[in-house]
């Protein structure tokens, strides 16, 4: 791999990490929000010599990961906020297929389904979870009561590398590559709390000063080339 190679994939990987990194700072007040990361292990193996020259001349762009470790729990004492205690997720129903959330803000729309803060229906071990026009409640347990009795229990997926899920925007995200490792998950839920982000500001303005340094040095790198090899050209010239 020639030095102006590992320079520009150098360059598109912290191209990546910076749209991670200002995702990540937009989305610091999300609730359930993952932090986004920026991840090149086919370019890192490539520059411990694991692939061949011409491999390393069409280096992938780094792929998108996300962080799936708990955010901060904010009591909100609102009976209708929920946030899992574990590792799994709510699933929802989108017109695009399954999605799965840790947003737990619950209410009921016009058509008498539990829906997230989306607006897509919660998703329940039996189905779309439908209520009538009165109070309900819901038990750490997942059950969801309504007149005395159980008419759903939210359903909790587990994953078993969660950080393989795929984001769609607004704390969604699609299965992608993470296989289900639970889909009846029974984690238990807090009541009248939201789950925060897992974004720390001060750690992702760190890793954008460094990503922005290490930009500006491979940027010198390609530019001292530019020169050197103009001026090649111009001796050339001479002859």
């Amino acid at each position: 791999m020639d030095l102006i190679t590992i320079a520009s994939v150098g360059m598109q990987s912290d191209q990546a990490r910076m749209d991670g990194i200002s995702h990540n700072i937009a989305n610091v007040l999300t609730p359930g929000y993952k932090r986004q990361v920026s991840v090149t292990p086919t370019f890192q193996a490539q520059m411990l010599g694991a692939q061949s020259e011409r491999a390393a001349q069409s280096a992938p762009l780094p792929r998108v990961s996300i962080d799936p470790t708990a955010g901060p729990m904010r009591h909100t004492g609102n009976t209708q906020d929920v946030a899992i205690e574990g590792d799994s997720f709510f699933e929802v129903n989108t017109a695009d297929g399954p999605a799965f959330t840790r947003q737990g803000s619950l209410r009921v729309d016009v058509q008498g389904r539990l829906v997230g803060p989306h607006g897509f229906p919660v998703m329940g071990s039996g189905g779309e979870i439908v209520l009538a026009n009165t109070p309900f409640t819901i038990a750490p347990n997942g059950d969801v009561r309504q007149d005395g009795r159980v008419v759903g229990q939210l359903k909790r997926v587990r994953f078993e590398s969660a950080s393989a899920l795929t984001p769609l925007g607004n704390s969604l995200y699609q299965q992608g590559g993470a296989r289900v490792a639970d889909a009846m998950n029974k984690d238990p839920l807090r009541i009248g709390f939201q789950e925060g982000s897992n974004v720390s500001s001060p750690q992702e303005m760190v890793r954008m000063t460094e990503t922005v340094r290490h930009f500006e040095a491979l940027s010198k790198i390609v530019q001292g080339y530019d020169e050197s090899l103009e001026k090649t050209i111009r001796k050339l010239g001479d002859f």
